[in-house]
């Protein structure tokens, strides 16, 4: 009957290619079939040359897939113990994740350790990184995780005998660096965004530049715990030293912590595409916060919020004139 529960298993996990990972403790009462499934990705992508913490959200997608029964003898509180100890297989133990740099990107942050990441949770890392002045654009900094997986258990008489195994994950995280000649930049923002919640977010995109960019729309770039949901902004035409207003909804996840998030906004216009740093902060409760930026070019709180007011009063004078 063992030896029956054990072709048992061979066959569905050749169905689900973890065959190879196959290991029987002499008296298993249990065996699990789940892995741990790191993923990473960065709460902050866009950066402007200086030093940065750059926020890495790593998360374990693993998952608990099936745990079969294998023998039954022994003493109750054995098997049980046993059941329990097997449902961690997903978990990662022992995490070692080092970020390296690439190109004008500096990494200088020693590798950061995590104990335990649990199936289905998430943990920031953070790590101090440097942008050259010469830095623009898109850049891959290889992303390193190393940790142990528990493979199977064993309990005897209320003692537990683990067996790990090392693994290695070699992910990527994706950064931008916006140059410092680019014409567009983000001269003031307006959110509502707290922890749990969606709200919308505003920003106040002006063009310095000498020539006028036409047919822009604005795409908010976000990563977890924000999300950007909706479609994107039509900005129109921008001429040289004019200003419009992109509104954004986006979701905030409840476990986000009150820390700044730096995202960044990509202007496609007709022209070219620019990406440019957009910092934002969260409220504790839902309401509205204000983000005046150094470089606003003298337009204050009260001013960006007087345009969208009437931005906001014209829009509504348009529909009603429409509908006459």
């Amino acid at each position: 009957m063992k030896l029956l529960h054990i072709l048992s298993i061979l066959l569905l996990l050749a169905g689900t290619g973890q065959a190879e990972d196959l290991i029987f403790f002499a008296d298993d009462h249990y065996k699990s079939l789940g892995l741990p499934q790191l993923t990473a990705s960065v709460a902050n992508p866009v950066l402007v040359p200086g030093n940065y913490i750059l926020r890495i959200n790593l998360a374990n997608a693993g998952e608990l897939e099936e745990l079969i029964p294998i023998n039954g003898s022994g003493s109750n509180e054995d098997i049980l113990l046993e059941m329990e100890i097997e449902m961690q297989s997903g978990d990662a133990l022992n995490i070692n994740a080092a970020l390296a740099g690439a190109g004008p990107i500096k990494v200088i942050s020693l590798p950061q350790k995590i104990i335990k990441l649990p199936a289905g949770s998430a943990e920031i890392l953070q790590f101090n990184v440097t942008a050259m002045k010469n830095a623009s654009g898109w850049y891959a900094l290889p992303f390193v995780v190393d940790y142990e997986r528990q493979v199977d258990v064993s309990v005897k008489s209320g003692e537990i005998f683990p067996l790990y195994e090392a693994k290695r994950q070699n992910l990527t995280i994706e950064v931008f660096v916006a140059g410092n000649n680019e014409p567009l930049r983000i001269s003031g923002i307006m959110s509502e965004l707290y922890a749990g919640g969606s709200g919308n977010l505003r920003a106040a995109i002006s063009n310095d530049g000498p020539t006028a960019l036409h047919n822009c729309s604005a795409r908010l770039l976000t990563a977890p715990p924000l999300y950007a949901e909706g479609p994107d902004t039509r900005l129109a035409d921008l001429a040289p030293g004019s200003m419009a207003i992109a509104d954004f909804t986006v979701r905030v996840d409840g476990n986000a912590g009150l820390q700044d998030y730096q995202l960044g906004c990509e202007v496609c216009c007709q022209e070219k595409s620019i990406i440019v740093p957009l910092p934002i902060s969260l409220s504790r409760t839902q309401g509205l916060g204000y983000l005046a930026l150094p470089a606003f070019g003298g337009l204050t709180i009260a001013g960006l919020a007087a345009f969208l007011i009437w931005k906001r009063g014209e829009l509504l004078f348009r529909r009603k004139r429409r509908r006459r």
